[in-house]
């Protein structure tokens, strides 16, 4: 059992295989396993999404014993919540990964540069008067009297 979500060997096991159906090795991309998304970084995803642990476990139990690819399917169709809890649990876990992050070139949450005393770009390279001279393009809102 893990310390963080209390999900067992056994819950591990089936959400690798579904996590591993949804996200294979493509490429030079890892599949979803080979970077640790039924691990640690599972573990990271429930820490910061604990409102899904309870969809995850119910359609990690629905999927025991069956083949990911059929459990996958039936879950889709009928518990859409217990699908959409594996979906983004494996889909977060894989793109916390920082070997995921490097490879696709994502280098996280930068922050932007901000003056607010320099004049923002849009005003000087001509965006605004092409638009301007292009004129409104929309279409009045009915009159609810006609």
């Amino acid at each position: 059992m893990s310390r963080g979500t209390g999900l067992s060997a056994d819950e591990r096991t089936v959400f690798a295989g579904l996590a591993d159906l949804l996200i294979p090795r493509h490429g030079r991309m890892p599949a979803a396993t080979e970077v640790g998304a039924h691990a640690e970084l599972l573990d990271s995803v429930l820490a910061h999404r604990p409102d899904i642990v309870d969809d995850l476990r119910r359609g990690l139990a629905a999927a025991q014993g069956a083949d990911p690819g059929e459990a996958a399917n039936r879950l889709s169709q009928s518990d859409a919540a217990a699908f959409n809890a594996i979906t983004l649990a494996a889909s977060a876990a894989y793109y916390m990964c920082d070997e995921v992050r490097t490879l696709i070139g994502y280098p996280g949450q930068d922050k932007a540069p901000f003056d607010p005393r320099e004049t923002p770009a849009y005003l000087t390279n001509g965006m605004i008067e092409r638009l301007v001279r292009r004129g409104p393009i929309y279409r009045p809102t009915p009159d609810r009297n006609d």
